[in-house]
């Protein structure tokens, strides 16, 4: 079986736009490992931290970091050899199997064969990142036995929606022809809502077991404070997170009048005060709408990118990119919208970066809500536990914050909450 060869103006503005982005992501890791190398406790912390608390996390960082460098540089390598070579490989392969017109066939065998060929490479590191790097820092409580488990129930689930929702794609952009993109984007904002409705109902509980909460003292005080700001709060759990992990975290979710909060029971722990003002700013996110806000946001997205999508799909465009990377006069829809994902890429990271900033926004926002209901004080003391547990980056650089963190710093937080109560504190002695 002969391959085309690849190349062209498609492929190597692909590969520079990655090179670069490879290569100043790299740049910005050396910039925080450097940072993660100081033994001395920053000095927005001194008198608050303590020094071997500061050190332990500085290491977690460290250990992480360094993985993540050999990571990301077997996937970038690893990734090109599969885009270049593996996937139009398997393509050709799928159809000498499937037969040139039998596309649905032939695309869930590629895409079911693509799924396998980067195991070699994921799994490994996800053994070596939960049972090393996480282990060595006391975060892991994940058994091979339960990794093993989550893999398969997580390829399961794969097969299913993929053998549902590729064969659904793959009939809009035929039967409609060129305008489809109005017919897919409806489409896709259907399985949006069901995903929202299914993801948390049916396919986490999969994994991990809710259950009420049990601490009947913290739950009256959930339901006092969801009542004080009006969130139709009609349930609320508490989830078994620590069976994979010391991480700690806590989430809404629901539609409409009809929401549910989750706590990880590694959270429980916590004084009532700290976890009623962490829900606290997580209902801040639910009283700006930034979650609504955010959905809306993806929307528009989603309907540009179909937009044009439809340009391309039916042009010369969809031959040229599928000849140049080597899938010759491949007529399939998977195979163009991936090669055009590829090729958007370049304003998907500057959409990733806008999406990052906004929610660092956010983030602040919806603090401020905390404060304003006077629990500055207590997000403060659990802002800082949490981060103190998780072994939370407290020595951040900034272009690598800027860059990389959705939520700011612990230091800007704190920052600007002190900044909120002095201004209350100057409102009130007027």
């Amino acid at each position: 079986m002969v391959i085309p060869a690849v190349g062209g103006p498609y492929v190597w503005g692909f590969v520079a736009f990655s090179s670069v982005l490879h290569f100043f992501e790299q740049y910005l890791e050396l910039r925080q490992l450097q940072k993660n190398k100081d033994t001395a406790v920053p000095e927005e912390f001194r008198g608050v931290v303590d020094e071997t608390k500061f050190l332990e996390s500085q290491a977690y960082q460290k250990d992480k970091r360094l993985f993540g460098f050999v990571k990301d540089w077997v996937s970038f390598v690893y990734d090109k050899v599969q885009l270049f070579i593996i996937t139009p490989w398997l393509w050709h392969y799928a159809v000498r199997v499937c037969g040139e017109k039998a596309e649905y066939s032939c695309t869930l065998f590629w895409l079911f064969l693509l799924q396998w060929v980067e195991k070699p490479i994921s799994i490994p590191f996800s053994l070596y990142s939960n049972f090393v790097v996480e282990e060595k820092h006391g975060f892991n409580k994940m058994t091979v036995k339960l990794f093993i488990t989550d893999l398969v129930k997580s390829e399961v689930l794969t097969y299913v929606f993929g053998g549902l929702l590729v064969p659904m794609l793959i009939w809009i952009v035929r039967h409609f022809g060129a305008g489809f993109y109005l017919y897919l984007w409806a489409a896709v904002q259907v399985l949006m809502l069901v995903f929202m409705w299914l993801y948390p109902n049916v396919i986490q509980p999969l994994f991990n077991e809710f259950r009420p909460l049990q601490d009947e003292s913290l739950k009256q005080k959930i339901e006092d404070l969801a009542a004080e700001v009006k969130f139709p709060l009609t349930k609320l759990f508490e989830v078994d997170g620590s069976k994979r992990s010391g991480h700690s975290n806590a989430y809404f979710f629901g539609f409409w009048k009809y929401k549910r909060i989750v706590l990880y029971d590694t959270l429980l722990h916590l004084k009532h005060d700290d976890i009623l003002a962490i829900l606290c700013h997580e209902l801040g996110h639910w009283k700006f709408g930034h979650t609504l806000t955010n959905l809306v946001i993806a929307s528009v997205h989603i309907f540009v990118l179909f937009w044009l999508f439809d340009l391309v799909m039916y042009s010369e465009v969809s031959k040229q990119m599928t000849s140049q990377f080597g899938f010759g006069e491949a007529d399939a829809v998977m195979v163009s919208l991936m090669l055009f994902m590829l090729l958007v890429s370049p304003t998907e990271q500057l959409m990733n970066l806008l999406m990052t900033m906004r929610s660092r926004y956010n983030e602040f926002q919806a603090d401020s809500f905390a404060a304003k209901m006077g629990r500055s004080d207590a997000l403060q003391s659990g802002l800082f536990q949490i981060h103190e547990e998780n072994k939370g980056d407290l020595n951040p650089d900034p272009l690598y914050s800027w860059y990389h963190f959705s939520h700011p710093p612990l230091v800007e937080r704190l920052r600007a909450l002190k900044l909120l109560d002095a201004g209350d504190t100057s409102k009130k002695t007027k």
